[in-house]
């Protein structure tokens, strides 16, 4: 009998330590199925978290500014004071009319285009429309940026009292700012002139915008200046497309 006790104990045992090892590699082996299954649970395009979700995107690049673009059409380009600009269409031609040269005022090149006769003091002259570029004329005190504005409408009565003088009119400042030309300081003077005996005198218009550009060059070049005129017949608004268009070479 106590033999028999003793043998009944002993399986006991063995049945409990059988158990105890069981349940001890319960936890590894869930866990170890735990993670099998959420790796296998997001299956290629399912709703599970991919690589893109997990590691943050490289920002790429932003573009860099583009160049400004080159002009487009046909240009007058002057060496000698330094700027270029649009040509006009026809009727615009090459040229800046040698009879606006004076002690004043001297212009290496530029464009014209006639807009009819004017009579002045009984003779009859073509009147243009011009755009003319050169360097200001020592006439003119100029000791650097600062002298851009004054200076710009110092060159804008001169061409006035130079240009005008032969037929009635008055003149009105339409504007007058600072600007850059290719980084460059400059200015603005724009003028409108009224023609108020237009049809005594000929005229197939009886406005006429016009404006002065002073371009700073920097230190050692005589600043650039660039005027234009146009007749209301020519259309005015060439005067904003070619201020528009200038550029420093």
């Amino acid at each position: 009998m106590l033999w028999l006790l003793t043998c009944v104990t002993t399986a006991v045992l063995l049945i409990i330590v059988v158990m105890i090892r069981d349940m001890a590699k319960l936890p590894t082996t869930a866990k170890t199925t735990a993670l099998s299954g959420s790796a296998s649970a997001a299956p290629s395009g399912g709703s599970g978290p991919t690589r893109d979700e997990i590691v943050p995107k490289r920002a790429s690049p932003s573009p860099s500014r583009s160049a400004p673009r080159p002009a487009s059409g046909p240009q007058v380009t002057d060496t000698a004071s330094g700027l270029s600009y649009e040509l006009l269409p026809l009727p615009w031609q090459r040229g800046c009319p040698g009879v606006l040269d004076s002690p004043m005022f001297s212009w290496d090149a530029g464009e014209h285009a006639v807009a009819g006769q004017a009579d002045i003091g009984g003779t009859e002259v073509d009147w243009h429309g011009n755009a003319c570029s050169g360097q200001l004329q020592q006439a003119f005190a100029y000791s650097g940026p600062a002298d851009v504005g004054p200076v710009a409408t110092g060159v804008a009565d001169a061409v006035g009292q130079a240009y005008y003088a032969g037929l009635a009119h008055s003149r009105t400042v339409e504007g007058s700012y600072g600007t850059t030309v290719s980084g460059h300081a400059a200015w603005v003077v724009k003028f409108l002139m009224t023609y108020p005996d237009a049809g005594g005198e000929g005229l197939a218009w009886s406005t006429e915008l016009g404006a002065v550009v002073v371009v700073d060059l920097g230190a050692g070049h005589a600043p650039a200046v660039f005027y234009v005129s146009v007749p209301s017949n020519l259309g005015t608004e060439n005067v904003g497309a070619l201020i528009g268009s200038l550029q420093v070479i």
